[in-house]
């Protein structure tokens, strides 16, 4: 079955690459609500192929769309504080043929990016530099990553067309998930195990391989308290979400902090990967690493079909307004 739900992101803006983050309601004299709007109608104009760099271009010009992500808007509208959008994602030839409930009706599309429609919300404060987003997730896919780096492509586009070079905005964004959720899917045996694991270079040195993996159980004595505040603390420490901004624990310092909790025997082993291994309530496993965290707070609606648009809304709205004071951020949701 396919499961529908959400994800919860707070998002910040930043002038190019500088490092402070702006006023939603002031990016050199115009608010990012109105920036983000143009930017997401922007690309509902065409399909935007492959990954949002110069490189990534020239490897589209140069060998094709095959095999390359592909990712479009649409339905782009402002309410009140929130902008509302869909996105469609997928990627280039990973299906051959649609076919039809006839003979005849089928319709080749190794060409064509097969994708899957995603609601998105941007939900702004009144004044401040911290704005939420909820991206909808469709079994383990959801286009957060792949959406704000093509926001931030085309405003860099817009603000270097021609021979002037303008101001342009980077998003940044970062998991916004309950810290006393997290430890409650630990306590309540949805954690059950945690994994250590020490990679070695092969023979021609062409890549890393697996050498050593330890898996140790979390139901001996004291090890599950140890292992919440361990992931409590990686939870703290974050800072961004993969492919946007690198965490504050890298996964290494993560594997010698679990390491710690199984015994001093195994602590020198150079282990440079670990994660606390989670079964949540749908049967799916899930690891929680210093660098991969967002993924475990899906919150999710239905299975087989997505939720209507007004449930999707109000199930985001509740979420947000519940995790925001521990986030510090105060936006005054839309009641529809």
């Amino acid at each position: 079955m396919t499961s529908y739900g959400y994800r919860l992101f707070a998002f910040q803006v930043f002038r190019g690459s500088k490092r402070t983050p702006l006023d939603l309601s002031d990016c050199n004299g115009e608010s990012y609500q109105e920036i983000a709007e143009s930017l997401l109608k922007i690309l509902s104009i065409g399909t935007a192929v492959g990954d949002p760099t110069d490189d990534g271009q020239a490897e589209v010009e140069e060998e094709g769309t095959f095999g390359k992500p592909a990712l479009r808007v649409d339905d782009v509208c402002t309410v009140d504080n929130t902008i509302r959008a869909r996105v469609w994602a997928g990627k280039f030839g990973s299906h051959e043929m649609a076919i039809g409930d006839a003979t005849g009706s089928d319709t080749d599309i190794k060409d064509k990016a097969a994708s899957n429609l995603f609601r998105v919300i941007l939900a702004f404060p009144e004044g401040g530099d911290t704005g939420i987003l909820a991206v909808e997730s469709i079994g383990r896919s959801c286009p957060v990553s792949q959406l704000i780096r093509w926001m931030t492509k085309k405003s860099r586009d817009e603000a270097t067309e021609g021979n002037n070079e303008g101001a342009w905005w980077r998003i940044s964004v970062s998991p916004v998930a309950d810290e006393n959720r997290l430890a409650e899917m630990i306590r309540e045996g949805q954690a059950q195990t945690l994994v250590l694991v020490r990679h070695a270079i092969t023979a021609g040195r062409t890549r890393a391989v697996k050498d050593v993996e330890i898996t140790a159980s979390l139901a001996v004595s004291g090890r599950m308290e140890q292992a919440v505040k361990v992931v409590q603390g990686w939870y703290r420490s974050s800072k961004g979400v993969e492919g946007i901004k690198e965490a504050g624990i890298t996964n290494e310092q993560g594997a010698r902090q679990l390491a710690a909790i199984v015994g001093p025997q195994i602590v020198d082993m150079e282990l440079d990967d670990g994660w606390v291994q989670i079964e949540d309530p749908d049967g799916q496993v899930k690891r929680v690493r210093p660098t991969q965290m967002a993924d475990v707070f899906t919150y999710r609606l239905s299975e087989d079909q997505p939720p209507v648009t007004p449930r999707f809304y109000a199930a985001v709205r509740e979420t947000a307004l519940g995790l925001q004071p521990a986030a510090k951020v105060g936006i005054d949701w839309p009641v529809s």
